[in-house]
């Protein structure tokens, strides 16, 4: 079976989505599939110009197709006819792809087949405009699918409205080692964007260090998006704490298991999440996590019944809380947590995407 995947940004992109996406083909190619992948041929946040038109990298090939427009709203350069040499096209994410593609596999007769990754309601800007789209052009771009995996309990709610063929399919995550974690400082993994807050986890973290007088420093792995790490970097100096803030940038798999053995918390002040992967990657080697009380983590808070949610809008009380968690931790609460993250597992996630191209 020949699997089309299709989503914005990938290889060289760096970002939970892409390597969902990449983890998916690696396990689906497991299961006898010949997947290839259709994305746009700039990286959004960086100035290194177009991407080679096809290329292989990891073993996959990559489609890249011109655009116009901007990350938020973007118009493909694709004919339609170029999506009749699969037996599948699985769509990652409602933006203009899932619109397009959609439609396009349905005048063909292309089984098509989506996942919602939270849809675009990642931040509150033109929230009004993006209700409007998600209630009409959504729903009826919705109609053109066989079947779409919800991410999340939070997306199967978003979309049992949009759907008549929706199934729940919490993502996959790869464990980030076969070792537990139980160091005294804290970690923030994932892009650095404006949803993601990570101005209030700094900001809280200097009042740990000045009313508290807590042990560890912060750190902040993951690329640039539409917050530079300069921003923070001057935003620590500010407050006192440069030399406890440790700001990464992207880390490849060595520099990032060196690093979470020195840590013992997972935090994020993030305001949206479609899944809250990079939070169960932290949990799969001991971490407890200390996060916003978004609709996903705290989903996923009350499942795995390990960490809490915090309201890091509130430095002053996100600090007291940290402080009465740190000193309350277990061993037990820390193997509790890998085994949580050890039930997102990918061979049983493509088991059951397979299995639905099949069935449809």
């Amino acid at each position: 079976m020949k699997v089309l995947h299709v989503v914005r940004q990938f290889d060289p992109a760096v970002g939970g989505m892409e390597v969902y996406v990449k983890d998916m083909i690696l396990n689906q190619k497991n299961l006898g599939m010949d997947c290839e992948v259709l994305t746009l041929n700039k990286v959004f946040q960086t100035d290194d110009g177009t991407l080679p038109k096809e290329e292989v990298l990891n073993g996959i090939k990559i489609h890249r197709v011109a655009y116009r427009g901007k990350r938020t709203y973007f118009i493909p350069f694709i004919a339609p006819t170029f999506f009749k040499k699969f037996d599948i096209v699985h769509v990652h994410n409602t933006d203009v792809f899932f619109d397009y593609v959609g439609l396009a596999c349905r005048i063909l007769g292309i089984p098509a087949f989506a996942t919602t990754h939270g849809g675009f309601f990642h931040t509150k800007n033109f929230a009004g405009i993006k209700k409007i789209y998600f209630n009409t052009i959504t729903r009826f771009s919705c109609s053109h699918y066989k079947a779409i995996f919800a991410s999340s309990t939070n997306d199967f709610e978003l979309f049992k409205n949009k759907s008549k063929h929706l199934l729940l399919t919490p993502n996959a995550i790869t464990p980030l080692g076969d070792f537990t974690s139980n160091g005294k400082d804290f970690i923030y993994i994932g892009r650095l964007a404006e949803h993601k807050n990570v101005s209030h986890l700094i900001e809280t973290f200097s009042i740990l260090q000045k009313n508290h007088n807590i042990a560890g420093n912060l750190h902040i792995v993951g690329p640039e998006w539409d917050v530079k790490r300069s921003t923070l970097v001057n935003q620590a100096e500010k407050l006192g704490i440069a030399d406890r803030v440790k700001i990464h940038g992207f880390i490849d798999q060595k520099e990032m298991q060196s690093l979470l053995n020195q840590c013992g918390f997972f935090v994020s002040a993030s305001s949206f999440e479609g899944f809250g992967m990079s939070m169960l990657e932290g949990m799969s080697v001991g971490l407890i996590p200390l996060v916003q009380p978004n609709g996903s983590f705290k989903d996923l808070i009350q499942q795995g019944q390990v960490g809490t949610c915090i309201d890091y809008s509130n430095p002053v009380e996100a600090a007291q809380q940290i402080v009465q968690q740190t000193l309350s931790v277990t061993d037990q609460q820390r193997e509790k947590a890998r085994k949580f993250a050890n039930e997102f597992s990918w061979k049983e996630l493509a088991a059951k995407t397979v299995a639905a191209y099949r069935e449809y």
